[in-house]
């Protein structure tokens, strides 16, 4: 089942970052720029006057980079390093807000070409018709999670460059649609590939289902569960798991009671009925439409079983009964009849003994037992599969993020450092380019210590701890990812027995 995901945040200079790197790490590119608009691209980025590289070439994972212009932009702004340093140019303020980014989950059911085709018609519908530049890449290192980055210019765009910004594009409800629209595209990708997988940007409550969510466990609460030690998040995880399976029971009996009243030809469409959309109502109300067929059949077995006490067989050719060998005589009492049909009747089944239909009833209910006892688990796999399936892109989002930063301060840093060789290397007397590169010393410095401090207040950690905290990041992945392959091949050996238990069934029916 594909997972909503859709985040968004702006790029600053108040974090210490600029456009272009921001734009070269998403693009895996090496863009040149004054400070930090190369990231996002992966590419190597540089800014006239302040020669300072951004070079993500080796980043890795980025398997399309793309730049979508309104009519109205330049026709140079096609050039991702042209793009992002006049958009670097226009802004003034030293915490000016520099670009609009969202981060999307991209469905793994679509190639990458129908992942490029459902991005350009998104970007085209929602902000390009609308006057924005778009530049989005398509990451996807082959292990499940592929998305996209869509960094966009905040001001109106004509022939001769940036004008003013448009603050309408800051809206929440602007933003509301945005999320709304992301679902609406994919849903139309997904209808046109004839796939009945959904996604839906709203809520549990907003969709109307009565179910909580549970909360993320983390890696230290992961690892103990795993041991056998139960957590507090992890009972908190269980308890709410119990009460969603006990208003899933409610919600089930009260289908299944709506669902037998319904002639079995009326089962398939149900959902239609009830105006049920999502995937995992349809696969409820086909779990509950294939239990009602079985009870029917096993009630028309039962019945049957009622009224015929042995299987009729043809008598071979040479089988003679001595009671009907010869013509009844027109006087023989209707007390001689019913005896000769008793009798009749003995021997046919001393030659064709009945079935045990109780010991064939109860195989049946066993074996319907067995399926539903089977099915209660998968349906609580899958529940919990997709639950931790949707905490793996914020994880994962978060590293890239971290990753992104933590490679800006290195930048800056490193700015700093070749500005303070320049200075040492000046002679005595170059006063004026010595007073030159102490502003620009000073004015890195100033760009590191905003940069350290949002990292700071944005993941809680020092920058020195970064390293650590990334790899305890990739190990909860590592985890997570494992627990998600058990569960899967759990749920599949479940199906396998499910088909036996199936075939087994219908085969005790038929006989």
């Amino acid at each position: 089942m594909p997972i909503y995901y859709f985040d968004g945040n702006i790029i600053g200079r108040s974090s210490g970052r600029s456009a272009v790197g921001a734009a070269a790490y998403r693009a895996g590119e090496k863009l040149h720029s004054v400070a930090h608009a190369a990231y996002q691209s992966g590419e190597r980025l540089h800014v006239e006057g302040d020669t300072i590289t951004h070079d993500y070439t080796r980043k890795g994972g980025v398997v399309h980079s793309e730049i979508l212009l309104p009519e109205s932009a330049p026709e140079e702004y096609k050039d991702r390093q042209t793009l992002w340093n006049a958009v670097e140019k226009r802004e003034r303020r030293k915490d000016a807000q520099l670009a609009r980014e969202f981060i999307v989950a991209l469905p793994r059911e679509f190639d990458l070409h129908e992942q490029i085709e459902v991005m350009r018609e998104y970007i085209q519908e929602n902000f390009v018709n609308k006057g924005m530049i778009a530049d989005f890449s398509i990451h996807d290192k082959g292990d499940g999670t592929p998305h996209s980055h869509i960094m966009l210019t905040t001001r109106h765009v004509s022939p001769e460059g940036f004008g003013k910004k448009n603050v309408d594009w800051n809206g929440k409800g602007v933003f509301l649609e945005w999320r709304k629209s992301w679902a609406d595209v994919n849903n139309r990708v997904f209808e046109r590939l004839g796939l009945e997988e959904r996604i839906d940007h709203r809520s549990y409550r907003e969709q109307g289902l009565d179910r909580e969510p549970m909360i993320h466990l983390g890696y230290e609460a992961t690892a103990l569960e795993k041991k056998g030690i139960q957590t507090e998040r992890g009972n908190h995880n269980r308890e709410v798991q119990k009460r969603n399976e006990e208003r899933a029971k409610k919600e089930a009996n009260r289908l299944r009671a709506d669902l037998h009243r319904l002639p079995v030809e009326d089962l398939k469409d149900f959902h239609k009925q009830h105006k049920l959309e999502k995937t995992e109502h349809r696969e409820e109300l086909q779990k509950i439409a294939n239990e009602v067929k079985l009870e029917r059949e096993l009630q028309k077995i039962r019945e049957a079983q009622k009224t015929v006490r042995y299987v009729e067989k043809p008598l071979e050719p040479e089988t003679e009964l001595p009671f009907i060998a010869e013509p009844e005589p027109s006087f023989v009492s209707e007390l001689e009849k019913n005896l000769k049909a008793e009798k009749a009747i003995q021997h046919i089944e001393k030659m064709h003994p009945p079935l045990d239909t109780e010991k064939t009833s109860q195989h049946m209910n066993e074996l319907k037992k067995q399926y539903f006892v089977l099915e209660k688990e998968k349906i609580s796999l899958i529940e919990v599969y997709n639950e931790d399936k949707r905490d793996l892109p914020p994880l994962e989002y978060r590293v890239e993020y971290m990753d992104e930063h933590i490679k800006n301060i290195e930048i800056l840093q490193s700015r700093a450092a070749q500005l303070r060789e320049v200075r040492r290397n000046l002679r005595f007397l170059d006063l004026k380019q010595k007073k030159d590169t102490d502003e620009k010393i000073s004015r890195a410095e100033q760009e590191i210590t905003k940069a350290q401090d949002f990292f700071k207040n944005r993941f809680h950690i020092d920058p020195n701890q970064a390293p650590e905290e990334l790899k305890r990041l990739q190990e909860e992945i590592r985890i997570k990812k494992d627990d998600l392959n058990a569960k899967q091949v759990r749920v599949q050996e479940i199906r396998k027995k499910q088909e036996t238990i199936e075939l087994e069934y219908h085969t005790q029916k038929l006989k």
